[in-house]
């Protein structure tokens, strides 16, 4: 056959847990889904946001395209977090904007230094791409939470097809906030790094945790900002994202006209959003409080829930992790809670993490949350009765 195909292009079939939901779906079977971080599911949308891209429609008319997306936007985006215009990339996604940076970073074969545990997406987009995914750890202890393994690290970056280190910041789903260590060891490697900040703003409230720091605008070392609409706006639909470059000027100006060459190519940016860009982000710290406020009274409620379980402490992000008795191992337990409880929840090792931790979902009504934490810890009871 002439027509092949990548390997790994192609997805697998479903794994026990997607195929028993699938079926329950299809069976007219609801589930309280506590993996859901869609916030448009959850009321966290701001009906604002409609009324700013209406007025912005008629602007629309006349198109000119620009690699790096019209002045007014980026220079909004300068205005609040930092730097220059000139700085400034947007992007329709950070998934795009991943893409574009390992076009610019990487050749086929050559890697990428990743998070563990972290979201299982950075690694496929890596690979489309023909680069492998590196993993570094992070380790947990409680009640302190997490903590970079900068020795793993430092053996990670000494792997000399790495070609750049990724920092979520902070990490999605532990809910930790990168040690500022990263981009000192970044810098003493010579690694471009990319800062994934889109949770950036979303804290949880931990008395002990010291004020954050973000990564992008570091001009020590060759640094390339994410961040986005999806999360800024709880507005996932918007697709708008941004690069934000920084770092020494002699590595700058050869990634800025690089960077020009991949947007020029693509030009992926709605003019009606970006032109709405400077409007939409005067609603991103109602946004931010409205969201921090339901993901802060929900692990409120989860901590009271599950007194006798172990939450793990987190810092920032829309996720909380729960560890649970080792029961039965994890596909079982998360079929056994769609089927007897009508809970669906993520399991531990969708993030690298252990069988017995779940993975669930800040976003949802605190009311519906509680009750279906209530539900979850019940059911849990009632299967470890059973052993």
């Amino acid at each position: 056959m002439r027509v092949t195909f990548a390997v790994g292009a192609i997805p697998g079939p479903p794994n026990a847990i997607a195929a028993r939901r699938e079926e329950l779906v299809r069976a007219g079977i609801e589930l309280t889904d506590l993996t859901d971080t869609n916030p448009t599911r959850h009321g966290l949308f701001d009906p604002g946001i409609l009324e700013i891209l209406g007025d912005h429609q008629s602007r629309t008319g006349r198109y000119d395209p620009t690699p790096r997306g019209p002045w007014s936007a980026r220079a909004a985006l300068a205005d609040r977090f930092g730097g220059d215009p000139e700085d400034y990339w947007l992007t329709g996604s950070t998934s795009q904007a991943y893409s574009w940076l390992f076009t610019l970073l990487a050749d086929p074969g050559c890697a990428v230094a990743v998070p563990t545990p972290g979201y299982p997406l950075i690694e496929p987009l890596a690979g489309f791409h023909h680069l492998d995914a590196v993993p570094y750890r992070t380790f947990y202890a409680h009640p302190t939470g997490w903590e970079l393994d900068a020795t793993s690290l430092v053996e990670t970056l000494a792997d000399k097809r790495v070609r750049a280190l990724v920092a979520v910041n902070p990490n999605n789903p532990t809910g930790a906030y990168t040690e500022q260590a990263i981009a000192a060891l970044a810098e003493r490697e010579d690694v471009p790094l990319i800062a994934d900040e889109v949770f950036f703003p979303f804290r949880l409230p931990d008395p002990a945790t010291t004020t954050p720091q973000r990564l992008s605008g570091d001009d020590s070392v060759l640094t390339f900002g994410l961040d986005g609409l999806s999360k800024l706006l709880a507005a996932p639909q918007l697709k708008l994202a941004w690069i934000r470059l920084s770092g020494p000027t002699r590595l700058t100006g050869q990634a800025a006209q690089a960077l020009d060459q991949i947007a020029d190519a693509y030009l992926p940016v709605s003019s009606a959003v970006a032109s709405a860009l400077p409007d939409l982000l005067t609603l991103a710290d109602s946004t931010i409080a409205r969201v921090c406020a339901r993901t802060g009274a929900n692990l409120a409620i989860a901590r009271r829930v599950f007194h006798d379980l172990r939450v793990r402490t987190a810092q920032g992000g829309w996720m909380m992790l729960l560890d649970v008795p080792h029961l039965m191992d994890a596909d079982s337990l998360c079929v056994a809670l769609m089927d007897r409880a009508g809970l669906a929840v993520h399991p531990g090792y969708f993030y690298d993490l252990p069988d017995s931790t779940l993975a669930l979902s800040l976003l949802p009504d605190t009311a519906v949350f509680e009750e279906a934490c209530v539900r979850l810890a019940a059911a849990l009871a009632v299967f470890a009765s059973e052993r």
